[in-house]
């Protein structure tokens, strides 16, 4: 096949025959940030050569913080937009450089972006002009596009409907104070539910109604803490169950007897309810813990892979093949450092959270439904585009400015070398080029890469943003000591009133839709903020995929797993899980 860009792959073909690679067909490598080692292993050459690549010259772990630091956290902002004057919820906060449109306008046609568009000058840095760019034009206030109805305070989220602080999803309703992934309705303070209806404070779970407290279970319906359960229904505080009824604290009970006991526990009480909470703490520490999350996943390593192949060092995977250095997505295939995303091939360094149908993507944010684009930023609906930002609908596109197909692939063999020479081709966007200070990115929202002070090392940048003060002028300020213990006490008028979590020095309130939910499934009024109650989610998961040897507590069996022997006492080899476990 003919080249499009035959200088470009001529130094390239130079490139790679001159890398001095060992006796496997790999190299290893210094990380310019961190000077750690790292093994490109041969199959990994070969990706490279095959999407015409050089080598990276950042550790994985590196890549995967630099990708993460061009998309938000989970702060939410009230700016004015640029085009309307009006007052906006937005993920960028009021230091920020940026003309911000509200998200509607921005998908609209009433504004052009070629008319930010200029002509590449080959005496400059690509990065220098493409920042240029990314500066001049505008960008939406939320992660979405037009499809949510009544839901503002959500980010990262499409298909949304009467939705409050609600991220990283995709087709839910009436969701508050929710976090990740599909299909779900009627839940409040979940993290990473799949199909779910109904739930409070459920994590890492599918298909489960009228669940409460339980985490990696299910198929599970009507039961509380419960923890690695499938398949169950009616059952209270167990763990490792398959298939079962009626099971209290591990032990099967009669249906009358099940629910005599249930009657006469008060979970709508805040003392009772944490009674039952430390119980649930010393549940898990005593359940059984495969090696890993892994579930039908054929020659690969990392965590929370399911129904996969082929996949290296990749952390919540679905459906997907020959995919490495990856994190949080679904029908991938030959894709390398991809951070979410659904339904795409041929992808490298690509941050693709909520993004669907890609082809052949490099170093670009946020690029939906497009094939062939590189350095690009916000485009939907395009191909074959570079260096573009804001672009719908468009192809043959440089510096947001249109040519012909013929003028597109000459200039791009010459940008394409200018930056192989320099040194620029092949790296993602540099740190302090985020448009989000490193502290209100995606970064710091997890353990691992909250190490502000070697992020600054890196060329990351951090600010100090003020907490946005909200008018709560006309209403009653209320300790959350003073809230009532009992749910049942609870009237109307605390939607008049604002609570203050001295704890963590923040205030905030009840919704109507919050506390009719409450009193219909019994629960008693929070005490600790909803950001913060959040954030004691995401605390938990480590997106750093680490392995600990381990000796299976059955078998004796070495092992590798994914769990911290600080964490987690009862592991168990895959085999032994799955004999004990039934």
């Amino acid at each position: 096949m003919l080249s499009r860009t035959p200088e470009f792959d001529k130094a390239l073909d130079k490139y790679f025959a001159k890398l001095e690679l060992d006796e496997k067909g790999g190299q290893w490598r210094i990380c310019r940030f961190s000077g750690e080692k790292f093994y490109v292993r041969p199959e990994d050459v070969e990706f490279y050569k095959r999407i015409r690549v050089p080598l990276p010259t950042l550790s994985p772990t590196e890549r995967l913080r630099r990708r993460q630091a061009f998309s938000p956290g989970y702060n939410l902002f009230k700016l004015k937009s640029e085009m309307t004057g009006k007052s906006v919820i937005t993920v960028y906060p009021p230091t920020t450089p940026f003309n911000i449109f509200e998200h509607q306008i921005w998908f609209s046609d009433k504004w052009d972006p070629f008319e930010y568009g200029f002509d590449y000058n080959a005496k400059s840095s690509f990065f220098e002009q493409w920042h240029k760019l990314q500066l001049a034009v505008p960008r939406p206030n939320l992660l979405t596009d037009t499809s949510n109805v009544n839901s503002d305070y959500t980010n990262n989220s499409t298909h949304l409907k009467n939705c409050y602080l609600t991220f990283d999803s995709l087709y839910g309703e009436n969701l508050y104070y929710f976090e990740c992934c599909v299909g779900n309705k009627d839940c409040v303070d979940c993290w990473s539910l799949d199909e779910a209806d109904s739930c409070y404070m459920c994590s890492n779970c599918q298909k489960v109604w009228r669940c409460f407290f339980c985490e990696d279970s299910r198929d599970t319906l009507g039961s509380y803490f419960l923890f690695d359960c499938r398949g169950c229904q009616n059952c209270f505080m167990s763990s490792n169950l398959r298939h079962k009824k009626y099971y209290f604290y591990n032990q099967p009970l009669s249906k009358e007897e099940y629910e005599k006991r249930l009657k006469n526990i008060n979970l709508g009480n805040f003392e009772v309810l944490q009674h039952y909470l430390k119980d649930f703490r010393e549940l898990k520490k005593k359940a059984i813990y495969k090696e890993n999350r892994n579930e039908k996943a054929i020659n690969s390593v990392g965590d929370w892979i399911k129904n996969s192949k082929d996949c290296f060092n990749v952390l919540f995977t679905l459906d997907s093949e020959k995919v490495a250095y990856s994190i949080g997505f679904y029908k991938y295939r030959d894709s390398y450092d991809i951070s979410g995303g659904t339904n795409a091939a041929l992808c490298y360094e690509f941050m693709s959270i909520s993004t669907e149908n890609n082809y052949n993507i490099k170093f670009s944010t946020f690029v939906n439904e497009s094939r062939n684009m590189e350095y690009c930023d916000y485009c939907w609906n395009c191909h074959d585009c570079f260096g573009c930002i804001g672009l719908k609908n468009k192809s043959f596109c440089i510096f947001n400015k249109q040519y012909s197909e013929e003028e597109y692939y000459e200039l791009i063999d010459q940008i394409k070398m200018k930056m192989f020479a320099d040194r620029e081709y092949g790296e993602f966007f540099p740190p302090h080029f985020a448009p989000y200070p490193y502290n209100l990115s995606l970064n710091t929202s997890y353990p691992g890469y909250d190490d502000i002070e070697i992020a600054l090392k890196y060329g990351y940048y951090t600010q100090d943003v003020p907490e946005s003060i909200e008018d709560v002028a006309g209403f009653k300020v209320i300790s959350v000591n003073d809230l009532p213990l009992d749910i049942s006490d609870v009237d109307n008028s605390i939607l008049e009133k604002v609570i203050l979590d001295e704890a963590n020095k923040k205030k905030f309130q009840i919704t109507k839709y919050e506390l009719d939910f409450y009193r219909q499934h019994k629960f008693p009024l929070p005490r600790v903020h909803p950001l913060i109650r959040m954030q004691q989610w995401r605390k938990k998961l480590d997106l750093r995929l680490r392995f600990y040897s381990r000796v299976c507590v059955k078998c004796g069996k070495n092992i590798n797993s994914s769990h911290s022997p600080e964490k987690v006492e009862n592991v168990y080899c895959e085999q032994c899980y799955q004999a004990e476990v039934v």
